[in-house]
């Protein structure tokens, strides 16, 4: 049975990020400093500390809107913050899902976007799939 806590909702705050991706299962712990991103970080309660988490397009972009951020992104949980000395906060984020960014709701205090869950893609792993019998014997040919 899924986790009620990790169902992905209609709506999230979003964490634009810059030059990063993080992947469902994946654990990335991520300095955040935009003013922005300290209001959204800052606005999460205790037990509901989940964001969506997307790539920008162009890292040079210090606002970005709807344009300058890919359509696809990760549903993810805060585990832990830590804030530094220099107003920076250092969050722990665990990937848990992909997510579709449907449309941009909110530009401030913080980006939110209404969203839609992805379907997990299953990569087959077996030495009877296609993708690993052309890699291996592309790999023994060169040997």
């Amino acid at each position: 049975m899924a986790d009620k806590r990790n169902v992905v909702p209609e709506t999230l705050p979003i964490l634009p990020v810059r030059d990063t991706v993080l992947f469902p299962g994946a654990i990335l712990p991520l300095t955040v400093g935009r003013e922005s991103s300290l209001a959204l970080v800052n606005s999460l309660s205790d037990d509901d500390k989940y964001l969506g988490v997307v790539a920008q397009l162009d890292p040079r972009i210090e606002d970005p809107a709807a344009a300058d951020l890919h359509k696809v992104g990760t549903f993810a949980k805060v585990h832990k913050t830590v804030k530094m000395p220099n107003g920076n906060v250092v969050i722990f984020l665990e990937g848990i899902q992909r997510i579709q960014v449907k449309d941009l709701i909110g530009l401030r205090p913080y980006l939110q976007a209404q969203v839609e869950a992805l379907p997990t893609s299953k990569v087959s792993r077996t030495t009877n799939s296609r993708p690993y019998s052309v890699t291996r014997r592309s790999c023994s040919a060169r040997s």
